[in-house]
């Protein structure tokens, strides 16, 4: 998934307040930055990244359901990997290496949910000819257990949806 180089021009955004200077300087001076934006009318919370595309080739990553904390813990964790390793993450693959005891897998965003979920993301690469790729990290419930495989537990199906196309095997690639 890294690219030769960014698809187009990429220019910088005007900053429309002294919040967006801050994170610009914080994307520019630490090449990413979490966003986190709290849930509510019964939507889960979500957190994600913006920086990877441009600074590394990356796809965009997006954590729905946990705690910001904990998101972005995990989002740094995959960060940390994506740079000192070199090494992109894969759509339908487990990685155990992002938080001891945990698996995760990435799934393609699918481009409808991009609006809803990645505003600063859409703002930050408007400048773009075509949109920036990005990737939910999913993780399992307290069993270990996927939201497409048998045995889900339901009740996290609501804090946890799934913005891309499960893998097609109920266990993914290994």
């Amino acid at each position: 998934m890294f690219l030769d180089e960014m698809p187009g021009k990429f220019r910088y955004p005007q900053p429309e307040d002294a919040e967006d200077k801050t994170l610009l300087a914080d994307i520019q001076r630490k090449g990413w930055h979490h966003f986190a934006v709290s849930g509510g009318d019964g939507l889960p919370g979500y957190t994600f990244s913006v920086g990877h595309f441009l600074n590394l080739n990356h796809p965009e990553l997006i954590v729905v359901g946990l705690k910001d904390a904990l998101a972005s813990k995990l989002l740094d964790s995959a960060a940390v990997r994506i740079r000192g390793l070199k090494k992109p993450y894969q759509p339908y693959r487990l990685y155990n290496d992002i938080a001891d005891g945990l698996e995760v897998m990435f799934l393609p965003v699918a481009f409808p949910h991009y609006k809803e979920y990645l505003g600063f993301a859409n703002w930050f690469y408007q400048s773009l000819p075509a949109p920036y790729p990005a990737l939910q990290m999913v993780w399992p419930d307290p069993k270990g257990v996927f939201p497409w495989q048998p045995g889900y537990d339901a009740r996290f199906h609501r804090a946890q949806p799934l913005l891309g196309k499960a893998p097609a095997s109920p266990l993914g690639q290994r």
